[in-house]
């Protein structure tokens, strides 16, 4: 009698502790709005496929498929679910070390589509037969017209040695073109020393050792004696906040870098100390430059401490956050806050109007873009006192 009770009671813990749960999972949930729905119409949609669906499947992807569809129902081509591989693969992209085509894509201005802008060392893409200024529309097959960059980039990321076939669009020409993915480690800037004592820094990508190479950079300039620097941007797709800021504190006076505003207004302002570099210098920039570039480019410009050359920037004025998923390995990227520049400029959607409209001739045999920023660094190191 007694094994009884004690079996009922137990099992009465269960039946109350799964109620609990349920409830606790069900009001949090709809309390995130009150035209939520209730977390039990997915799992009796789920439950629905289990009972009556015909054909094969895993449910594992189709639960992916609908964590995808939640966040791209948002509208916003920044804010990503990835699967536990595509997140592995955004964070091995991220850190400059990887196993890829070793191109740059950014967008091209008329069509919208992923455009190829350019190869790094060693690339299996270059080697394959792509081009500059391909327009990416497919990978394995699959249409990704409509994907965004990070999306793109993660497809184009995979193990060592295994194979990828990358459709795109040249001219009326549809090609598409085979390679193995190769081991590719990038330096996300690269510098050097120009004639006249101009110091050149390209800037790649806000990540990886961005920052540290970007240092030894500028203390390099500093040894040689450089009278001006020219940093390119152009084609750099953004990175991380945190790095763009400690890479501006370097450079800047004292006072606020760039300052974001969450959906609650809520005010996180970045700013920079006393210490910092009074050297002539042009941001070189095109339609291709975009978030954490812009914020840099932006914060120059407020603070009148150089020239901007070339196009307008891309617009994105957003910040991603992301969240890892511990439970299954994979994560979200999601837009939180918006960034001002020291002035209080949104460059969401309107981008950093250069001092100097510089294009790029396309037919040119040189980059008239540098030319351009060289003669106005010229200019600026001209004016200055000796």
């Amino acid at each position: 009698m007694r094994k009884s009770q004690a079996l009922l009671l137990a099992l009465a813990v269960c039946i109350v502790s799964v109620l609990t749960t349920y409830l606790v999972v069900s009001t949090k949930y709809e309390s995130a709005g009150q035209d939520a729905l209730p977390l039990t119409e997915f799992l009796r949609v789920e439950q629905i496929i289990k009972d009556n669906y015909l054909k094969d499947y895993n449910m594992k992807d189709v639960q992916y498929a609908g964590l995808k569809a939640m966040v791209a129902s948002l509208n916003d081509p920044y804010s990503v679910y990835y699967t536990p591989e595509e997140f592995q693969s955004f964070q091995q992209n991220s850190s400059g070390e990887y196993f890829g085509v070793g191109m740059g894509i950014g967008i091209d201005e008329v069509t919208g589509l992923a455009v190829v802008s350019y190869f790094m060392d060693g690339s299996a893409a270059k080697e394959a037969g792509i081009k500059e200024g391909d327009l990416i529309i497919s990978i394995n097959g699959e249409d990704v017209t409509k994907n965004t960059l990070q999306e793109i980039r993660v497809k184009c990321i995979g193990d060592d040695g295994t194979p990828i076939t990358i459709g795109v669009k040249r001219g009326e020409e549809v090609l598409e073109f085979t390679m193995n993915r190769r081991s590719v480690e990038m330096d996300m800037a690269a510098y050097k020393m120009l004639d006249g004592g101009i110091g050149y820094m390209q800037i790649k990508q806000f990540s990886g050792n961005c920052e540290a190479v970007y240092n030894k950079g500028l203390d390099y300039f500093i040894e040689q004696g450089a009278k001006g620097i020219i940093f390119d941007l152009r084609n750099n797709p953004g990175g991380y906040l945190n790095t763009v800021v400690a890479m501006l504190d370097r450079l800047l006076p004292e006072g606020t870098i760039v300052y974001t505003e969450d959906k609650n207004g809520s005010r996180d302002t970045k700013t920079s100390d006393a210490s910092c570099m009074k050297i002539p210098m042009v941001l070189l920039v095109n339609e291709n430059t975009a978030s954490a570039s812009e914020i840099f480019a932006g914060a120059i410009q407020d603070y009148d401490w150089g020239e901007v050359v070339g196009t307008r920037t891309y617009g994105k004025g957003v910040v991603q956050i992301v969240i890892p998923i511990e439970s299954t390995g994979g994560g979200i990227k999601i837009t939180s806050s918006q960034y001002f520049t020291p002035k209080g400029r949104s460059i969401d959607g309107n981008g950093i109007y250069p001092d100097d409209y510089a294009a790029l001739e396309a037919d040119a045999q040189t980059d008239t873009q540098l030319e351009e920023g060289i003669t106005k660094l010229t200019e600026l190191m001209g004016e200055q006192p000796s």
